[in-house]
């Protein structure tokens, strides 16, 4: 029996030793790195709060009952916390009666003043360079990315360190011969055992696995210590993912969780305790958005009417991959959704889930179909191919959960869809509505949708339905209905100002707008400084380019909204090489996502134009922070669709949004008019982007006076014959 190289075996042994003790550091490095990120996020919340005791009067120590004179205080100049705060104490001693013990009562009551204050913080993250405090914003983002990307390494590597561990734990309980001595005096058994498991030792170091580990922790070195500014750049493109690490770890509002008002407290918190397994996961999910898959997981069959840009499809991917993970036999679900979204759906699972997406559609819809049948994953479908699948679904399939977004759509129970989609009831174990649509406003329609997945409360809700604003109402849609808005949960979300950009009319745009009176055309009239051929003669167009040139100084990206193709079509001539492209209503949707995609990696000052409708739905444009609308939108849950592709969770900059008119147009009448209904939008909505008790705000006696007034304006001889 050949002995083996103890030299070569000690120094093989204490490679898995020190490799098994650099994992375990890797995953202790997780409390480390959490506590350097709540030292930042303290560090900004008292800076905050410092500030913010120069808003706070000395008066308020007249509540200390320490018989501080603060009178004589305000006399010697001290109005505010704040001032005291950068006194000495020599200085505030130096006020008549002001001694040492109280200015320690002073100072405590200013300190927990600061320590209120500082509780109350939300935590906003600015890559900005010219932000307010950009070194500790630049050293919070930069620690927040080191955890994330370790946190990858860490997940992705936690079986194969477990693996390791129990390796490492073996050679040390086999009672190995570890030198020559030692083997002169040892049995034979021992000393097989050993040459066996030297052998195993020198199998295992030269293992694929152990080559794997190695690499993992030259991975995880690079995770670990991210460069400022690729932190920075990770930010601007995925800083949802900073903002749900922040709220995980309890840094974001001063640990105060969201309180959601519309759900009893009893249901919330058996919602809160369900265990949300996230194996089959791929991304990190903000505080709400956890409770929401709890919810839908919790409850089965639901609405989901959270406002648009506060991530519903991603809560949705959440509860079919805890389902996915939590169940043995493969799981089916079906998506139906708008064709307009299609391929959005199969990127989203792709990105956030190990969940297999089939596009059932189209020419590929049989072969996609049969694979998803076969092999079970997603299956996104549009409601127009329903008719053409349900068939073999209905009493043929068990569904893990039917997805249906958009789902005011099935509004008419008399519709073919709708119909199509009601035959799934009983072959679907979970069933999932989404809309973005304030429900509690139509309440016809949210009959027919509760009726689908809770026909036993369709009775209640019609009973209640005429005190739909009270809290008893929504408390009882409680069981079926969650909705939220980006003001109650988005609090890191930039400002957004909105600017009216008035343009003198030029003679072309003025004899233009004429002929268009002249027409009687309401939509040419509403084309006004875009009806014209040469765009240089533009008033509007002059004034576009003005803003176009700032947006590329201060680097930033656009997007341009109008209804007409033509319209369109004329910008983004006059635009050239700055316009990265134009989306209309022909664009293919996989197109417009390319287009999105091509925003994003473009330059400052890079536009995208778009008709409003094509663009206002499906996609998300964060990398765009200017908005630009052409001409007043009919509607304003058009505008507002439009304006939350762009002010949505993942925007970091703040949003500025233009409107361009035209004076003593029909610019001025559609302001007016919408300036009105916007504020019934509002109180009827529920701060909603669609409201369909508006939808048709314009109506024909509108137009046609607007029209005559307009006629009367600037054509009185035509008018009078």
């Amino acid at each position: 029996m050949d002995k083996p190289n103890f030299k070569d075996l000690k120094k093989l042994i204490k490679a898995i030793d020190d490799t098994n003790a650099t994992f375990k550091s890797i995953y202790n490095d997780r409390d480390i790195q959490a506590n350097n990120i709540k030292h930042l996020c303290n560090k900004i919340a008292g800076n905050q709060a410092r500030k913010d005791l120069c808003n706070v009067s000395v008066d308020e120590l007249k509540n200390a009952k320490a018989g501080i004179r603060v009178q004589a205080l305000i006399d010697a100049g001290y109005t505010t916390f704040g001032q005291i705060v950068k006194a000495t104490d020599y200085e505030i001693q130096a006020v008549d009666g002001i001694g040492e013990k109280q200015t320690e009562a002073i100072r405590n009551v200013i300190t927990e003043f600061a320590n209120s204050l500082a509780s109350r913080v939300t935590i906003r993250l600015d890559a900005d360079p010219q932000a307010e405090n950009p070194e500790d914003n630049a050293a919070l983002i930069t620690e927040i990315a080191n955890y994330l990307n370790s946190e990858k390494v860490r997940k992705e590597a936690l079986e194969a360190a477990q693996n390791l561990d129990v390796y490492a734990l073996k050679i040390k309980d086999s009672g190995i011969i570890r030198n020559g001595v030692h083997w002169i005096f040892s049995s034979a058994t021992t000393k097989q055992k050993t040459v066996a498991m030297a052998d195993d030792i020198y199998e295992f170091c030269n293992s694929a696995f152990f080559n794997k580990m190695l690499h993992t922790i030259d991975l995880y070195q690079e995770a670990s210590h991210t460069s400022q500014s690729v932190a920075l750049e990770s930010f601007n493109t995925n800083s949802a993912d900073f903002y749900a690490l922040l709220e995980s770890l309890g840094n974001a509002t001063g640990n105060k969780p969201f309180v959601y008002d519309s759900i009893p407290a009893q249901l919330a918190e058996e919602i809160n305790e369900t265990q949300l397994n996230l194996d089959e996961f791929c991304g990190t999910l903000r505080a709400y958005q956890a409770f929401g898959a709890k919810y839908i997981l919790h409850q089965n069959k639901v609405l989901l009417g959270d406002e648009m840009g506060l991530g519903k499809t991603i809560q949705a991917i959440a509860a079919m991959s805890h389902i996915q993970a939590t169940k043995k036999d493969k799981c089916h679900f079906l998506i139906v959704c708008p064709a307009s979204v299609l391929i959005n759906w199969a990127r989203e699972l792709k990105k956030f889930s190990r969940i297999e997406a089939y596009i059932v559609h189209g020419q590929t819809l049989e072969d996609s179909f049969n694979r998803w049948r076969e092999n079970g994953g997603a299956a996104i479908t549009n409601y127009e191919s329903m008719g053409k699948i349900v068939d073999r679904i209905d009493n043929h399939m068990s569904l893990a959960m039917l997805v249906i977004d958009e789902a005011h759509y099935m509004k008419n129970p008399d519709a073919k869809r709708t119909m199509y989609i009601r035959r799934l009831d009983n072959e679907s174990e979970r069933i999932l509505l989404m809309t973005g649509t304030p429900l509690e406003n139509r309440v016809d329609e949210m009959c027919n949708l509760i009726d689908f997945v809770r026909p036993d409360m369709t009775k209640e809700v019609k009973e209640l339905a005429n005190i739909s604003h009270l809290p008893q109402f929504k408390e009882s849609l409680a069981p079926v209905y969650i909705r939220r808005t980006r003001q109650q949960v988005l609090k890191e979300l930039p400002e957004i100002a909105q600017e009216q950009e008035w343009c003198s009319l030029t003679d072309s745009d003025r004899d233009a707008y004429k002929d268009a009176i002249l027409s009687g055309s309401f939509s040419d009239m509403r084309r006004v400084s875009f009806l014209q051929d040469d765009m240089a003669t533009s008033s509007k167009c002059a004034r576009l380019l003005e803003l176009l040139d700032q947006a590329r100084d201060q680097g930033r990206k656009v997007i341009i909204y109008s209804f007409y193709k033509e319209t369109i079509s004329k910008v983004s001539a006059l635009l050239g090489s700055r316009c990265i492209g134009v989306i209309s209503g022909d664009t293919k949707m996989a197109t417009r996502q390319f287009l999105v995609d091509k925003l994003a990696d473009a330059p400052g000052g890079s536009v995208l134009v778009s008709q409003i409708i094509a663009g206002g739905v499906g996609l998300n444009i964060q990398a765009a922070s200017i908005v630009v609308f052409c001409e007043p939108q009919i509607k304003p849950s058009l505008e507002s669709q439009a304006l939350s592709r762009v002010y949505r969770m993942g925007q970091v900059r703040n949003v500025l949004v233009y409107r361009l008119l035209c004076p003593d147009t029909i610019d001025d009448q559609m302001m007016l008019i919408l300036d009105e209904k916007q504020m019934e939008f509002d109180n009827y909505a529920d701060e909603s982007v669609v409201a369909g008790a508006f939808d048709n705000i314009m109506d024909k006696e509108w137009i046609t006076k607007a029209i005559e007034q307009e006629r009367q304006k600037y054509l009185p001889a035509v008018y009078g014959a």
